[in-house]
Protein backbone atom coordinates (compact mmCIF):
# COMPACT_ATOMS: atom_id res chain seq x y z
CA UNK A 1 0.00 0.00 0.00
CA UNK A 2 2.78 2.39 1.28
CA UNK A 3 5.13 1.59 -1.89
CA UNK A 4 1.89 1.81 -4.59
CA UNK A 5 1.06 5.30 -2.54
CA UNK A 6 4.66 6.76 -3.33
CA UNK A 7 5.60 5.42 -6.44
CA UNK A 8 2.27 6.72 -7.95
CA UNK A 9 2.46 10.23 -6.43
CA UNK A 10 6.34 10.23 -7.56
CA UNK A 11 5.31 9.19 -11.23
CA UNK A 12 2.37 12.46 -11.21
CA UNK A 13 4.97 14.87 -9.99
CA UNK A 14 7.14 13.65 -12.89
CA UNK A 15 4.73 14.47 -15.03
CA UNK A 16 4.67 17.81 -13.89
CA UNK A 17 0.79 17.30 -12.28
CA UNK A 18 0.42 20.27 -9.04
CA UNK A 19 1.59 18.53 -5.96
CA UNK A 20 -2.28 19.35 -5.04
CA UNK A 21 -3.80 16.92 -7.37
CA UNK A 22 -0.39 14.14 -6.98
CA UNK A 23 -1.10 13.71 -3.56
CA UNK A 24 -5.46 13.47 -4.77
CA UNK A 25 -4.56 11.21 -7.50
CA UNK A 26 -2.07 9.22 -5.77
CA UNK A 27 -4.97 8.22 -3.47
CA UNK A 28 -7.04 7.52 -5.67
CA UNK A 29 -5.25 4.74 -7.37
CA UNK A 30 -4.22 3.14 -4.02
CA UNK A 31 -8.25 3.13 -2.73
CA UNK A 32 -9.05 1.56 -6.19
CA UNK A 33 -6.52 -1.08 -5.67
CA UNK A 34 -7.35 -1.45 -1.69
CA UNK A 35 -10.42 -3.66 -1.58
CA UNK A 36 -10.26 -3.01 2.03
CA UNK A 37 -10.93 0.92 1.00
CA UNK A 38 -13.90 2.75 -0.19
CA UNK A 39 -13.76 5.58 -2.35
CA UNK A 40 -15.66 7.88 0.18
CA UNK A 41 -12.38 7.69 1.90
CA UNK A 42 -11.68 10.27 -0.31
CA UNK A 43 -14.51 12.75 -0.01
CA UNK A 44 -14.72 12.61 3.94
CA UNK A 45 -11.16 12.58 4.58
CA UNK A 46 -10.91 15.63 2.29
CA UNK A 47 -13.28 17.43 3.55
CA UNK A 48 -12.78 16.56 7.05
CA UNK A 49 -8.80 17.95 6.40
CA UNK A 50 -10.33 21.45 5.65
CA UNK A 51 -12.78 21.27 8.14
CA UNK A 52 -10.73 22.56 10.99
CA UNK A 53 -10.71 25.60 13.37
CA UNK A 54 -7.82 26.37 13.62
CA UNK A 55 -7.19 26.28 10.10
CA UNK A 56 -9.84 28.45 9.87
CA UNK A 57 -6.71 31.07 11.05
CA UNK A 58 -4.61 30.79 7.72
CA UNK A 59 -6.87 33.25 5.78
CA UNK A 60 -7.18 35.91 8.24
CA UNK A 61 -3.27 35.97 8.47
CA UNK A 62 -2.56 36.06 4.95
CA UNK A 63 -5.06 39.26 4.34
CA UNK A 64 -3.97 40.98 7.51
CA UNK A 65 0.18 40.40 6.26
CA UNK A 66 -1.62 41.45 2.75
CA UNK A 67 -3.24 44.80 4.33
CA UNK A 68 0.07 45.70 6.47
CA UNK A 69 2.35 45.31 3.32
CA UNK A 70 -0.08 47.22 1.06
CA UNK A 71 -0.48 50.21 3.93
CA UNK A 72 3.02 50.78 3.43
CA UNK A 73 4.63 48.55 6.16
CA UNK A 74 7.21 47.54 4.43
CA UNK A 75 9.02 50.62 3.83
CA UNK A 76 8.78 51.91 7.34
CA UNK A 77 10.41 48.87 8.72
CA UNK A 78 12.95 49.36 6.25
CA UNK A 79 13.58 52.73 7.03
CA UNK A 80 13.84 51.64 11.39
CA UNK A 81 16.15 48.86 10.01
CA UNK A 82 18.36 51.34 8.06
CA UNK A 83 18.52 53.63 10.96
CA UNK A 84 19.36 50.78 13.20
CA UNK A 85 22.05 48.79 11.20
CA UNK A 86 22.98 50.91 8.25
CA UNK A 87 25.96 52.49 9.66
CA UNK A 88 27.49 48.81 9.90
CA UNK A 89 29.51 48.10 7.11
CA UNK A 90 27.59 45.75 4.42
CA UNK A 91 24.96 47.82 6.05
CA UNK A 92 22.27 47.02 3.35
CA UNK A 93 22.73 43.56 4.18
CA UNK A 94 22.09 43.75 7.94
CA UNK A 95 19.20 45.96 7.08
CA UNK A 96 17.87 43.42 4.53
CA UNK A 97 18.16 40.55 7.69
CA UNK A 98 16.58 43.01 9.98
CA UNK A 99 14.36 43.84 8.30
CA UNK A 100 13.04 40.21 7.28
CA UNK A 101 12.99 39.20 11.15
CA UNK A 102 10.91 42.18 11.62
CA UNK A 103 8.49 41.67 9.00
CA UNK A 104 7.81 38.49 10.09
CA UNK A 105 6.12 39.38 13.07
CA UNK A 106 3.64 40.67 10.61
CA UNK A 107 3.02 38.25 7.66
CA UNK A 108 4.11 34.87 9.10
CA UNK A 109 4.82 33.75 5.23
CA UNK A 110 8.09 33.63 3.73
CA UNK A 111 7.32 34.21 -0.05
CA UNK A 112 5.42 37.16 1.48
CA UNK A 113 8.20 38.87 3.24
CA UNK A 114 10.81 37.89 0.36
CA UNK A 115 8.73 39.85 -2.50
CA UNK A 116 8.05 42.73 -0.28
CA UNK A 117 11.50 43.23 1.08
CA UNK A 118 13.17 41.57 -1.97
CA UNK A 119 11.31 44.84 -3.67
CA UNK A 120 13.08 47.62 -2.08
CA UNK A 121 15.89 45.84 -0.87
CA UNK A 122 17.67 44.23 -4.06
CA UNK A 123 17.78 47.09 -6.46
CA UNK A 124 18.99 49.12 -3.62
CA UNK A 125 21.57 46.81 -2.72
CA UNK A 126 22.89 46.07 -6.53
CA UNK A 127 22.47 50.42 -7.18
CA UNK A 128 25.09 49.97 -3.62
CA UNK A 129 27.84 48.02 -5.64
CA UNK A 130 26.28 44.68 -4.09
CA UNK A 131 26.38 41.81 -6.33
CA UNK A 132 23.08 40.46 -7.89
CA UNK A 133 23.70 37.11 -6.92
CA UNK A 134 24.48 38.16 -2.98
CA UNK A 135 21.49 40.27 -2.89
CA UNK A 136 19.62 38.05 -3.77
CA UNK A 137 20.70 35.21 -1.83
CA UNK A 138 20.52 37.27 1.37
CA UNK A 139 17.04 38.46 0.80
CA UNK A 140 16.11 34.81 0.41
CA UNK A 141 17.59 33.32 3.25
CA UNK A 142 16.25 35.74 5.47
CA UNK A 143 12.67 35.69 4.83
CA UNK A 144 13.46 31.94 6.64
CA UNK A 145 12.64 33.89 9.77
CA UNK A 146 9.18 34.16 7.97
CA UNK A 147 7.43 31.02 9.24
CA UNK A 148 9.53 30.95 12.39
CA UNK A 149 9.56 34.19 14.38
CA UNK A 150 5.89 34.41 15.25
CA UNK A 151 3.01 34.59 14.36
CA UNK A 152 3.48 31.83 11.37
CA UNK A 153 1.41 30.07 9.55
CA UNK A 154 3.26 27.38 8.95
CA UNK A 155 3.06 26.45 13.09
CA UNK A 156 -1.05 26.48 12.58
CA UNK A 157 -0.59 24.27 10.16
CA UNK A 158 2.00 21.91 12.38
CA UNK A 159 -0.53 22.60 15.43
CA UNK A 160 -3.74 21.73 14.03
CA UNK A 161 -2.36 18.89 12.20
CA UNK A 162 -0.35 17.27 15.34
CA UNK A 163 -2.72 18.69 17.42
CA UNK A 164 0.23 20.82 19.76
CA UNK A 165 -0.47 24.36 21.24
CA UNK A 166 -0.24 26.87 18.39
CA UNK A 167 0.34 29.18 21.20
CA UNK A 168 3.60 27.36 22.79
CA UNK A 169 4.74 26.67 19.39
CA UNK A 170 4.53 30.43 18.48
CA UNK A 171 6.52 31.05 21.29
CA UNK A 172 8.65 28.60 20.76
CA UNK A 173 9.93 29.89 17.34
CA UNK A 174 11.17 33.11 18.87
CA UNK A 175 14.55 32.37 19.96
CA UNK A 176 15.53 30.20 16.52
CA UNK A 177 14.39 32.65 14.19
CA UNK A 178 16.57 35.47 16.37
CA UNK A 179 19.44 32.82 15.95
CA UNK A 180 18.58 32.69 12.37
CA UNK A 181 19.11 36.18 12.03
CA UNK A 182 22.24 36.75 13.76
CA UNK A 183 23.80 33.28 12.26
CA UNK A 184 23.07 35.49 8.41
CA UNK A 185 24.43 38.78 10.12
CA UNK A 186 27.58 36.81 11.18
CA UNK A 187 27.94 35.41 7.40
CA UNK A 188 27.12 38.83 5.67
CA UNK A 189 30.07 40.32 8.26
CA UNK A 190 32.78 37.89 7.09
CA UNK A 191 31.42 38.51 3.27
CA UNK A 192 31.69 42.08 3.43
CA UNK A 193 35.09 42.31 4.59
CA UNK A 194 36.40 40.79 1.08
CA UNK A 195 36.34 43.57 -1.32
CA UNK A 196 34.18 42.34 -3.87
CA UNK A 197 31.27 44.05 -1.41
CA UNK A 198 33.05 47.04 0.08
CA UNK A 199 30.57 49.25 -0.10
CA UNK A 200 29.65 52.53 1.70
CA UNK A 201 28.05 52.71 4.73
CA UNK A 202 25.89 56.01 6.33
CA UNK A 203 26.26 57.36 9.38
CA UNK A 204 24.49 56.35 13.19
CA UNK A 205 21.89 58.64 14.25
CA UNK A 206 20.00 58.42 17.48
CA UNK A 207 17.57 60.86 16.29
CA UNK A 208 16.33 58.58 13.31
CA UNK A 209 15.99 55.93 14.79
CA UNK A 210 13.58 57.44 17.17
CA UNK A 211 12.08 59.07 14.15
CA UNK A 212 11.78 55.90 12.49
CA UNK A 213 10.21 53.49 15.70
CA UNK A 214 7.51 55.77 15.64
CA UNK A 215 6.90 55.75 12.04
CA UNK A 216 6.70 51.58 12.51
CA UNK A 217 5.32 51.62 15.56
CA UNK A 218 1.79 50.43 14.45
CA UNK A 219 3.27 47.87 12.63
CA UNK A 220 5.63 46.25 15.31
CA UNK A 221 2.58 46.65 17.96
CA UNK A 222 0.53 43.90 16.20
CA UNK A 223 2.42 40.96 16.82
CA UNK A 224 2.43 41.67 20.38
CA UNK A 225 -1.57 42.10 20.41
CA UNK A 226 -1.72 38.65 18.37
CA UNK A 227 0.81 36.30 20.35
CA UNK A 228 0.15 38.30 23.54
CA UNK A 229 -3.58 37.49 23.23
CA UNK A 230 -3.02 33.69 22.37
CA UNK A 231 -0.79 33.32 24.85
CA UNK A 232 -2.91 35.43 27.58
CA UNK A 233 -5.81 32.35 26.90
CA UNK A 234 -8.18 36.01 25.79
CA UNK A 235 -7.82 34.65 21.98
CA UNK A 236 -7.66 31.27 19.65
CA UNK A 237 -5.06 31.41 17.01
CA UNK A 238 -8.49 32.00 14.84
CA UNK A 239 -9.28 34.72 16.57
CA UNK A 240 -6.26 36.40 16.80
CA UNK A 241 -6.42 36.30 13.17
CA UNK A 242 -9.66 38.26 12.78
CA UNK A 243 -8.18 40.52 15.21
CA UNK A 244 -5.05 40.60 13.05
CA UNK A 245 -7.33 41.75 10.34
CA UNK A 246 -9.16 44.08 11.86
CA UNK A 247 -5.86 45.90 13.06
CA UNK A 248 -4.32 45.93 10.11
CA UNK A 249 -8.00 47.49 8.33
CA UNK A 250 -7.47 50.26 11.52
CA UNK A 251 -4.10 51.27 10.54
CA UNK A 252 -4.18 51.17 6.67
CA UNK A 253 -7.59 53.34 6.47
CA UNK A 254 -6.54 55.72 9.90
CA UNK A 255 -3.94 55.65 11.17
CA UNK A 256 -1.25 55.25 7.76
CA UNK A 257 -4.50 56.49 5.60
CA UNK A 258 -2.82 54.54 2.17
CA UNK A 259 -5.42 52.00 2.25
CA UNK A 260 -8.30 51.79 -0.26
CA UNK A 261 -11.24 50.02 -0.67
CA UNK A 262 -10.19 49.17 -4.06
CA UNK A 263 -6.93 47.68 -3.04
CA UNK A 264 -8.67 46.45 -0.41
CA UNK A 265 -11.04 44.53 -2.74
CA UNK A 266 -7.69 43.09 -4.58
CA UNK A 267 -6.52 42.32 -1.18
CA UNK A 268 -9.31 40.08 -0.63
CA UNK A 269 -9.15 38.38 -3.64
CA UNK A 270 -5.28 37.71 -3.48
CA UNK A 271 -5.71 36.18 0.12
CA UNK A 272 -8.86 34.04 -0.99
CA UNK A 273 -6.68 32.69 -3.54
CA UNK A 274 -3.39 32.08 -1.69
CA UNK A 275 -5.78 30.24 1.67
CA UNK A 276 -7.58 28.18 -1.36
CA UNK A 277 -4.52 26.50 -2.68
CA UNK A 278 -3.36 26.02 1.25
CA UNK A 279 -6.59 24.47 1.76
CA UNK A 280 -6.82 21.90 -1.45
CA UNK A 281 -3.38 20.99 -0.38
CA UNK A 282 -4.49 20.28 3.06
CA UNK A 283 -8.17 18.36 1.80
CA UNK A 284 -5.98 16.17 -0.32
CA UNK A 285 -3.35 15.55 1.65
CA UNK A 286 -5.24 14.23 4.08
CA UNK A 287 -6.55 11.41 2.41
CA UNK A 288 -3.24 10.43 1.71
CA UNK A 289 -2.37 10.87 5.58
CA UNK A 290 -5.01 8.51 6.58
CA UNK A 291 -3.33 5.82 3.67
CA UNK A 292 0.12 6.39 5.14
CA UNK A 293 -1.20 5.55 8.75
CA UNK A 294 -3.45 3.13 7.47
CA UNK A 295 -0.27 1.54 6.06
CA UNK A 296 1.82 1.92 9.04
CA UNK A 297 4.28 4.63 7.96
CA UNK A 298 5.25 6.19 10.93
CA UNK A 299 6.06 2.26 12.13
CA UNK A 300 8.14 1.22 8.93
CA UNK A 301 10.10 4.69 8.99
CA UNK A 302 11.32 4.05 12.61
CA UNK A 303 12.15 1.34 11.91
CA UNK A 304 13.99 2.08 9.11
CA UNK A 305 15.35 5.07 11.56
CA UNK A 306 16.65 2.55 13.79
CA UNK A 307 17.89 0.37 11.35
CA UNK A 308 20.34 2.97 10.08
CA UNK A 309 21.47 4.35 13.97
CA UNK A 310 19.88 4.19 17.30
CA UNK A 311 20.59 7.31 19.10
CA UNK A 312 17.73 9.63 19.05
CA UNK A 313 19.97 12.44 18.47
CA UNK A 314 21.14 10.83 14.91
CA UNK A 315 17.73 9.80 13.76
CA UNK A 316 16.71 13.37 14.38
CA UNK A 317 19.47 14.81 12.30
CA UNK A 318 18.54 12.11 9.65
CA UNK A 319 15.03 13.83 9.62
CA UNK A 320 16.22 17.04 8.98
CA UNK A 321 18.38 16.64 6.20
CA UNK A 322 15.58 13.88 4.91
CA UNK A 323 12.88 16.68 5.02
CA UNK A 324 15.67 19.34 3.57
CA UNK A 325 15.75 17.29 0.46
CA UNK A 326 11.97 16.52 0.09
CA UNK A 327 11.58 20.13 0.36
CA UNK A 328 13.78 20.34 -2.62
CA UNK A 329 11.48 18.65 -4.87
CA UNK A 330 8.53 20.14 -3.65
CA UNK A 331 6.74 23.22 -1.79
CA UNK A 332 7.12 23.34 1.82
CA UNK A 333 3.31 23.80 2.60
CA UNK A 334 2.60 20.16 0.86
CA UNK A 335 5.30 18.97 3.13
CA UNK A 336 4.47 20.25 5.94
CA UNK A 337 0.89 18.63 5.14
CA UNK A 338 2.17 15.26 3.63
CA UNK A 339 4.61 14.33 6.74
CA UNK A 340 3.37 16.55 9.91
CA UNK A 341 1.14 13.63 11.31
CA UNK A 342 3.85 11.14 10.39
CA UNK A 343 6.54 13.13 12.06
CA UNK A 344 4.83 14.51 15.55
CA UNK A 345 3.84 10.31 16.12
CA UNK A 346 7.86 9.23 15.32
CA UNK A 347 8.60 12.50 17.97
CA UNK A 348 6.22 11.17 20.52
CA UNK A 349 7.98 7.53 20.02
CA UNK A 350 11.55 9.24 20.12
CA UNK A 351 10.57 10.71 23.54
CA UNK A 352 11.09 14.91 22.45
CA UNK A 353 8.56 17.36 23.66
CA UNK A 354 5.90 18.31 20.91
CA UNK A 355 7.09 22.01 20.70
CA UNK A 356 10.47 21.30 20.24
CA UNK A 357 9.96 18.97 18.35
CA UNK A 358 7.68 20.69 16.17
CA UNK A 359 9.87 23.95 16.03
CA UNK A 360 12.56 21.86 14.51
CA UNK A 361 11.04 20.06 11.98
CA UNK A 362 9.19 22.90 10.96
CA UNK A 363 12.85 24.64 10.38
CA UNK A 364 14.03 21.73 8.28
CA UNK A 365 10.89 21.63 6.01
CA UNK A 366 11.57 25.57 5.35
CA UNK A 367 14.87 24.20 4.65
CA UNK A 368 14.05 23.09 1.49
CA UNK A 369 12.22 26.07 0.26
CA UNK A 370 15.93 27.75 -0.71
CA UNK A 371 17.12 24.37 -1.34
CA UNK A 372 17.36 23.32 -5.42
CA UNK A 373 15.62 22.72 -8.01
CA UNK A 374 12.23 24.05 -6.60
CA UNK A 375 14.28 26.90 -3.97
CA UNK A 376 10.89 28.71 -4.28
CA UNK A 377 12.96 31.66 -2.16
CA UNK A 378 15.76 31.60 -4.35
CA UNK A 379 12.89 32.15 -7.78
CA UNK A 380 11.17 35.19 -5.83
CA UNK A 381 15.02 36.79 -4.94
CA UNK A 382 16.44 35.63 -8.52
CA UNK A 383 13.13 37.39 -10.03
CA UNK A 384 13.68 40.43 -8.80
CA UNK A 385 17.59 40.47 -9.29
CA UNK A 386 16.80 39.44 -12.65
CA UNK A 387 19.36 36.90 -12.99
CA UNK A 388 19.19 33.25 -13.53
CA UNK A 389 18.68 30.77 -10.74
CA UNK A 390 21.89 29.09 -12.00
CA UNK A 391 23.54 32.02 -10.91
CA UNK A 392 23.36 31.49 -7.43
CA UNK A 393 23.83 28.27 -7.13
CA UNK A 394 27.21 27.75 -6.07
CA UNK A 395 26.80 30.39 -3.21
CA UNK A 396 23.83 28.63 -2.54
CA UNK A 397 25.66 25.84 0.07
CA UNK A 398 27.42 29.22 1.86
CA UNK A 399 24.34 30.45 3.05
CA UNK A 400 22.66 27.32 3.76
CA UNK A 401 25.29 26.26 6.18
CA UNK A 402 24.02 28.83 9.00
CA UNK A 403 20.38 27.69 8.99
CA UNK A 404 21.81 24.32 8.87
CA UNK A 405 23.89 24.38 11.95
CA UNK A 406 20.95 26.53 13.45
CA UNK A 407 18.20 23.87 12.69
CA UNK A 408 20.94 21.20 14.26
CA UNK A 409 21.53 23.58 17.71
CA UNK A 410 17.79 24.23 18.55
CA UNK A 411 17.96 20.07 17.93
CA UNK A 412 20.49 19.00 19.94
CA UNK A 413 19.71 21.99 22.68
CA UNK A 414 15.84 21.53 24.14
CA UNK A 415 15.83 24.63 25.69
CA UNK A 416 16.41 27.02 23.20
CA UNK A 417 13.08 26.43 22.37
CA UNK A 418 11.22 25.22 25.32
CA UNK A 419 12.62 27.76 28.06
CA UNK A 420 9.61 30.79 26.72
CA UNK A 421 6.99 28.73 26.40
CA UNK A 422 7.61 27.33 29.47
CA UNK A 423 6.94 30.17 31.33
CA UNK A 424 3.75 30.76 29.77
Amino acid sequence: MILTLFGTFLLFLALGVPVAFSTGLASLVVVLLEPSLSVRLLVTKAFGGMDSFPLMAIPFFILAGEIMACSGLTQRIVTLAMALVGHIRGGLAHVTVLANALMAGVSGSASADCAATGSILIPAMIRQGYKPAFAALITSFSAMMGPIIPPSIFMIIYGSMAGVSIGKLFIGGVVPGLLIGLSLMTLVSILVRRNAFAVPTMAFSLRECGRSLVGALWALVMPVIVVGGILGGFMTPTEAGIVAVAYSLFVGFFVYRTLTLRQLRALTMQAALSSANIMMVVGFASVFGTIMALGRFETQLMTGLFAIASEPWIVISILILSLALIGSLMDEVSTAVLFVPSLAKVGAMLGYDPVHFGVVMVLAIMLGAVVPPVATLLFIGCSIARIPLSAIIRLVWVFLVPLLLVNLLIAYVPPLVTYLPALF
